[in-house]
């Protein structure tokens, strides 16, 4: 989706949640739902949220939601079988073909790993499905990589059944085995045996250790938690002085509109139309004549 789809979106929401009667979320975790389906076309969005009301008698979550639409497919592995790839690893002897985000996960659970090998797994599999989300959202692709062991006859095993598996072309291959560029009238590409050990090592260069990867992380979750109590304080100020001024403007969080007198109840309905600056929901639309005669009757019962 885009986002001049987020009017169709919240339509299409909004209706869900009413026929379910349930109150439409906060902006705050429209943001969520936005955040989670964007990647999807607003067409199949609507189609999911109309299977949710053929199965379910409850309000949906995201997680319900995604479920009704197509996977997203890759070539990555699973969590579990990225972990069986990564915990070879450990041992240097043992060639390693694995991605990049593999390799990445495994920087941060190695620390871990070799004192607690329980902790060590669970470290991997969190970092993993973080780097893979990350990756899928910014649509970077797969990247095979070869680390190279000591083993070198175990190294050709390794190579080659990766080959054939699909997860290498035959001219990385031979970057890391050169006898499997087979007989040839061309000579074999020059390319450095430790070129894949290199890139590795070049992506994990600056990383820095896991203690400090996450003490930043918790710095940063702390900072955005503040941001965002500190936007509720201002929003709530904003919306109390709103309600006991004079006039009711209408009400935009977060980039969602809402009907104005519904927000005077604390009450977050999307608006349907806009008259005189005001955002209005079907029910509290104004009668444009009714209100031109209260108006009137108001201005000439003033002294």
């Amino acid at each position: 989706m885009t986002p001049s789809d987020k009017p169709a979106f919240l339509a299409v929401l909004s209706r869900t949640f009413r026929t379910q009667r349930q109150p439409v979320p906060e902006a705050e975790i429209l943001d969520v739902w936005w955040t989670k389906l964007e990647p999807y076309p607003v067409e199949a969005v609507a189609a999911a949220f109309s299977k949710h009301l053929d199965v379910s008698r409850f309000a949906p979550t995201p997680a319900e939601i995604l479920d009704h639409l197509p996977k997203r497919g890759d070539d990555r592995p699973e969590v579990d079988e990225a972990w069986a790839i990564a915990i070879r690893a450990a041992d240097e002897r043992d060639t390693v073909v694995w991605t990049t985000e593999i390799a990445e996960a495994w920087q941060v659970a190695r620390p871990v790993f070799h004192g607690d090998e329980i902790g060590g797994r669970m470290a991997f599999k969190a970092a993993y499905a973080r780097i893979v989300e990350r990756n899928r959202g910014l649509n970077v692709a797969t990247q095979w990589l070869v680390s190279q062991g000591h083993d070198a006859a175990q190294r050709e095993e390794i190579v080659s059944r990766a080959v054939r598996e699909g997860r290498l072309q035959l001219t990385h291959a031979q970057a890391a085995v050169p006898l499997l560029a087979g007989d040839s009238e061309e000579p074999a590409p020059g390319v450095d045996v430790a070129a894949n050990l290199k890139r590795i090592r070049e992506m994990l260069a600056g990383m820095g250790t896991a203690r400090e990867r996450s003490q930043a992380e918790r710095q940063r979750r702390a900072r955005e938690t503040a941001d965002r109590l500190a936007a509720a304080k201002r929003e709530t100020a904003r919306r109390v002085d709103e309600v006991c001024g004079s006039s009711q403007e209408a009400s935009a969080i977060g980039g969602w509109r809402f009907c104005c007198l519904c927000e005077a109840k604390d009450h977050h309905e999307p608006a349907t139309c806009t008259i005189g600056g005001y955002d209005f929901c079907d029910e509290h639309r104004p009668v444009q004549r009714r209100a031109a005669q209260r108006v009137a009757a108001y201005e000439g019962a003033r002294p």
